[in-house]
C-alpha cells in the first residue's frame, strides 16, 4: 500500500520553514561542556498546536529525516526487506515512503504526548566529566523527560511509546499481513536504539556543530523544534 502523497508536501514545508523552529543554545552553550541551556529551564507554558505541529513537520521530513530514511531504505534494499516488496525503483520508493509514514507517526505520537504532559523530551548535555558518566547521561535523558511546569524529571512517556506505536502503525497499515504484533515490536526496540544512538552523538558532539545542525532543520539533536523556555522567577 503506497503512502500517501501528500508526504512531498510536508516535505516542501519542513525546507521553507522559518531557520527559529530550532531552539538556539542558551546562556552555556559556548561553555566547553554546557550544562542545561534556557530552553531546558520550565516557563509552564503549553505549546501552541501549531508550534507542536511544526516540530512534527520539521523533525519528520526535514533534511536530517530525509538522509536517515534514504539510507535506512538502501539497507533494507539491499537485505530484501520486507521481501514481498522485490527490487527496483519502485520497491526503493516504497521502502523510503515507508520510513517517512514511520518517522512521521512516531513524531506524532512523541510530541502528542508531550504536550499532553506538558514536558520537554528533547536530551541535553551532561555538565559532568568522563567518558562513561556522559554515555550513562545520554542513556537517562532517553527515559527521563522534563516537566515545563516545574522542571521535574518525569518518565518519558513520548520517546518510550512512540518508537512501538509507530512500527504498530506500520505492521496493520502497510507492512504485508504476515507481519504482526511481534514484528511491530522488533521494529520497534531498533527505533529506540535509534533515539539512544541520536542521543549519544548528541552528547558528544561539539556545541558549535549541534548549533549548525539545528540552524539548517537537522531535528534530533537535541532540538526540540519548540519556542526555547525561560527561568521562573
Amino acid at each position: 500500500m503506497q503512502l500517501p502523497r501528500t508526504l512531498a508536501l510536508l516535505v516542501v514545508l519542513a525546507f521553507a520553514g522559518p531557520c527559529q523552529l530550532f531552539c538556539e543554545p542558551g546562556q552555556n552553550a559556548e561553555a566547553a561542556r554546557p550544562g542545561p541551556s534556557s530552553e531546558s529551564q520550565p516557563s509552564g507554558d503549553r505549546p501552541s498546536g501549531a508550534e507542536v505541529l511544526r516540530g512534527v513537520v520539521s523533525n519528520s521530513v526535514g533534511p536530517y529525516s530525509i538522509f536517515m530514511a534514504i539510507a535506512t531504505a538502501g539497507i533494507h534494499q539491499g537485505t530484501d526487506n520486507p521481501p514481498e516488496w522485490r527490487q527496483g525503483f519502485p520497491a526503493l520508493s516504497e521502502r523510503f515512503g515507508s520510513n517517512i509514514g514511520i518517522t512521521t507517526i512516531g513524531n506524532s505520537v512523541r510530541y502528542g504526548l508531550g504536550w499532553a504532559m506538558n514536558a520537554d523530551f528533547h536530551p541535553e548535555k551532561c555538565t559532568c566529566s568522563g567518558t562513561v558518566p556522559r554515555i550513562l547521561h545520554a542513556v537517562k535523558e532517553t527515559a527521563i523527560a522534563r516537566s515545563r511546569k516545574d522542571g521535574s524529571a518525569v518518565l518519558s512517556l513520548p520517546n518510550l511509546i512512540a518508537p512501538y506505536a509507530a512500527t504498530t502503525s506500520a505492521v496493520y497499515a502497510w507492512y504485508p499481513a504476515r507481519y504482526g504484533m511481534k514484528d511491530a515490536f522488533r521494529m520497534g526496540n531498533y527505533n529506540l536504539l535509534g533515539t539512544l544512538s541520536t542521543n549519544l552523538v548528541f552528547e558528544f558532539m561539539p556545541v558549535k556543530a549541534v548549533r549548525f545542525l539545528r540552524r539548517h532543520h537537522f531535528g534530533g539533536f537535541g532540538g526540540s523544534g519548540l519556542p526555547p523556555r525561560t527561568k521562573h522567577p
